[in-house]
């Protein structure tokens, strides 16, 4: 049954809130949001509405874990959690890491996490929002819960 106030996410390392209630959806397909980069509207489009998260359907996207990162590789949830994909609107109680906020237009994401938890200084998420890229962030789903809202 679906928790009618929905769902928030909290570091799983200090329990700081991390994310707005939301309800979950099922991922959107890529030609579901892309919007070509010489198109009149926003080249870079949130993928998630506000107050929707998903589970990652790209498993293998951004490797997590300590130095040297590498992108592109095998990654593991936790128990029946995966990764996480939501609206960077819908963050709360996280910060930008700034030696990894590179990309042209925005960040690109190629130099690891890039959102830490504002209680702890874990390093909790990847947000991408670059020209060529979705606007969203990935939250680790090994570093966060999930819990109903109240």
């Amino acid at each position: 049954m679906r928790n009618a106030g929905g769902e928030v996410f909290s570091c799983a390392v200090c329990g700081a809130r991390l994310s707005v209630p939301m309800h979950e959806v099922r991922p959107p397909a890529d030609d579901e949001v892309w919007t070509p980069l010489d198109s009149p509207v926003d080249p870079c489009p949130p993928r998630m509405a506000p107050g929707s998260f998903a589970r990652d359907p790209e498993p293998g996207r951004v490797a997590w874990g300590p130095p040297p990162r590498r992108w592109r590789a095998s990654r593991a949830g936790h128990g029946p959690g995966v990764d996480l994909l939501l609206s960077p609107g819908d963050l709360v109680g996280t910060t930008k890491i700034l030696s990894r906020w590179g990309g042209c237009c925005g960040p690109g994401g190629h130099e690891g996490p890039n959102l830490a938890c504002a209680g702890c200084g874990t390093e909790v998420g990847l947000w991408t929002g670059d020209c060529y890229t979705w606007l969203e962030v990935v939250l680790n789903g090994r570093l966060v819960s999930r819990s109903p809202a109240v």
